[in-house]
């Protein structure tokens, strides 16, 4: 079973920098995978989880202008970047901009998702789920009625 981490605080340094705590960091290889992500976020994949990932836009239509835009967007900003042996993770500038996490004052909110960790600037996470609760409740019902009802007619689930 994986430990849950739930979702961590963490400065940024007045260089870019973020600094895991160590179980983040033993979930994570060396070298990482930085790129945007929806909602100005940085998704932080490593190599592997990237190469999935990748895999998966590779699958789409090339001729889809809408494929195109999401490629520009998760894939084309890609940078692979190094955890140091503190822990500490320098976030291309770009990607700074892109989070909203300019400034020393900065916080992010990590948080990890199956494949990958999130950073997010802690604020507009919390209005994000804030903003999405009860849109987020309709869905949560909507896939606990379909799980149920898959379990009750014998179906398998996921």
């Amino acid at each position: 079973m994986i430990e849950p981490e739930g979702a961590t605080i963490h400065k940024i340094g007045s260089a870019g920098r973020i600094k895991f705590r160590e179980q983040q960091r033993d979930n994570l290889p060396r070298n990482v995978v930085l790129a945007c992500g929806f909602d100005n976020c940085i998704n932080v994949f490593g190599p592997e989880a990237w190469n999935l990932y990748c895999q998966r836009f590779a699958q789409l239509d090339r001729l889809d202008p809408d494929v195109h835009d999401l490629k520009r967007l998760l894939v084309a900003t890609a940078q692979v970047c190094k955890i140091d042996d503190q822990g500490r993770l320098k976030i291309p500038e770009a990607l700074l901009r892109w989070a909203g996490l300019e400034g020393e004052s900065a916080e992010a909110q990590l948080i990890h998702l199956d494949d990958r960790y999130e950073i997010w600037e802690a604020n507009r996470y919390n209005e994000f789920l804030t903003g999405r609760g009860q849109e987020l409740k309709q869905i949560a019902r909507e896939l606990l009625r379909s799980t149920n009802s898959q379990i009750q007619e014998g179906e398998p689930t996921r």
